[in-house]
């Protein structure tokens, strides 16, 4: 149970340790509004484990992470869990910076999309020089590509694998430590639990399609610019291949998504109104809005802390198709 009254006093405690609440705002990088609201007991819920961590590493050694999860009423199954789901975001963003360091050429980029996409899924067992000598084979018949290339290109799909395996066999702890919470510690109950975590609960790779305005309608670049990890199974998405990221490029929607984050999108032609959607506009430019129809009107809304972003309205006169429907986020906190 959330314990407002401890965990009030001892945000309090924390802030004077600070010259000034801001102080205390900037070393946590938690907003001063929600600080203030948590001392004066205004809200009834507890903060999620991510804000807990942050809190703890500015709490200048007043308190541990543990001792807030505690707290605020998450129970040791939950401490658990959320401490390895820290460690797999951890993981997550280590990876992705590696891969982000290792820079193709857009030929040599084509090249890697177009192994990635046909390159066997389960590599688990298989040695490093094994997969070398697998992707090596991929490059018969192209004839300009240097060894240069070749070795860029293998060691950015090999990071890939490790990268895709890594995380499958953390979220299968996660689920494993879920089911051992939900089901006891009965092994044949787990063992069947963990076969089907394994066979059915893999991450997949979510492409991301280039930029989407979030701002004034900007057109979104239909080309690959990498790939990002979604959990299906999680999300309850039933086709994961019908869906894609767009990078968001403005405020205008800062509400739900930031600008800089990856929006992540399924593909359809309709949504209901108040839904968020993406939408061409005159066939070509395509905007991130919440999308509404009254009648021959098709309305647009920002959602954002800038007012100076207005909402759009077009009449039958403008041609408008949804592309794809909001259904989640990828964020680099």
């Amino acid at each position: 149970m959330f314990d407002k009254v401890k965990f009030a006093q001892i945000i309090k405690n924390i802030s004077d340790t600070y010259e000034n609440q801001r102080d205390f705002s900037k070393k946590s990088g938690i907003n001063r509004t929600y600080l203030s609201q948590y001392m004066n007991m205004k809200l009834d819920n507890p903060p999620k484990p991510n804000i807990l961590m942050k809190l703890s590493k500015a709490s200048n050694g007043l308190v541990n992470y543990n001792e807030l999860m505690k707290i605020c009423g998450y129970t040791d199954i939950s401490l658990d869990i959320v401490n390895l789901e820290s460690l797999r975001d951890e993981v997550e963003k280590q990876y992705l910076n590696e891969l982000a360091s290792i820079h193709l050429s857009a030929k040599e980029t084509e090249v890697y999309d177009t192994i990635i996409d046909i390159f066997p899924p389960n590599t688990e067992n298989m040695e490093s020089d094994e997969i070398r000598n697998m992707i090596n084979s991929y490059f018969e018949g192209i004839d300009w590509i240097s060894e240069k290339s070749k070795n860029k290109i293998i060691d950015k799909i090999q990071l890939f694998i490790e990268y895709c395996n890594d995380l499958n066999e953390m979220q299968n702890e996660i689920y494993l430590k879920m089911a051992s919470h939900k089901f006891g510690h009965n092994q044949n109950v787990l063992e069947d639990y963990k076969y089907n975590s394994n066979k059915s609960k893999k991450i997949y790779m979510c492409p991301v399609y280039g930029q989407i305005s979030a701002g004034v309608p900007n057109w979104a670049e239909e080309c690959i610019e990498g790939r990002l990890p979604i959990d299906p199974s999680l999300m309850d998405i039933v086709d994961p291949e019908e869906c894609f990221f767009l990078r968001v490029n403005g405020e205008s929607m800062n509400k739900v998504v930031q600008n800089g984050s990856y929006a992540l999108i399924r593909r359809t032609d309709w949504v209901e109104n108040g839904e968020i959607a993406v939408v061409l506009v005159n066939g070509f430019d395509a905007t991130l809005k919440k999308f509404s129809k009254q009648g021959d009107l098709v309305v647009l809304e920002p959602m954002s802390d800038d007012s100076s972003f207005q909402v759009q309205v077009y009449d039958k006169n403008t041609p408008i198709k949804v592309i794809g429907k909001y259904i989640g986020k990828f964020e680099m906190k």
